[in-house]
């Protein structure tokens, strides 16, 4: 699996930079981000873009996000 890992960014750049590449992505298209935490605040954008997602807490406390463009 192949992730983008946004830990070292400050906000609101990671929340940027997944929606960015959600609205460039093709149906069918899937990313994984690397957040320092789980981002909660991304999740009502999400809802309100075409695509679905699961969020995965690590050990860390980092949190992994797939995102599947529909």
């Amino acid at each position: 699996m192949n992730v983008t890992d946004l830990c070292g960014l400050a906000p609101p750049e990671p929340l940027e930079r997944i929606l960015v590449w959600l609205d460039a992505a093709e149906p069918d298209e899937v990313a994984t981000f690397r957040l320092p935490h789980v981002p909660y605040p991304l999740f009502d954008h999400l809802t309100l873009r075409p695509c679905c997602w699961d969020t995965t807490e690590q050990a860390d406390g980092t949190a992994l996000v797939r995102i599947v463009r529909q």
